[in-house]
């Protein structure tokens, strides 16, 4: 039997829709249990992890457009999870830094993200988990 080509099985629709559906969720677990959306939570990761950055950092490490970092961390700002100042060097831009409240709340996004990878994991079993990850990560390192 001849095998399905990459367009036949419709790849990119099927991985959107599953990422549109994972994210769903992932949002609604972690506004209930950790207070932050998964947008959020991916800033409170990157600044906990790797200190405080630039705003255009911030969007070229999460794959956002300038205009929608912007929002995100206005966003943030108001509810005290991040703070920004003007970069010293380069009055245009911004650096934004975790505040002890952004610190507390990555943290319980850590533990929603944690459970929902293992839920996954469970689900596809080792081998497929394994597969997966590797796909993902070759897809998002060479985008």
């Amino acid at each position: 039997m001849a095998r399905a080509r990459a367009v036949d099985r419709r790849l990119f629709l099927l991985l959107e829709i599953a990422a549109r559906r994972l994210n769903r969720d992932a949002d609604a677990r972690l506004k209930a249990d950790a207070g932050v959306t998964s947008a959020q939570a991916a800033v409170l990761f990157l600044l906990a992890r790797r200190g405080e950055r630039r705003m255009g950092e911030i969007g070229e490490m999460l794959s956002l457009n300038p205009p929608a970092v912007t929002g995100l961390v206005n966003r943030m700002e108001a509810l005290s999870l991040v703070a920004r100042r003007t970069a010293p060097d380069d009055k245009r831009s911004a650096i934004v830094s975790l505040t002890e409240k952004g610190r507390s709340m990555g943290d319980a996004a850590e533990i929603v993200l944690r459970d929902l990878n293992t839920e996954l994991e469970t689900r596809l079993g080792d081998e497929d988990s394994d597969m997966l990850h590797r796909v993902l990560t070759a897809l998002a390192v060479d985008a």
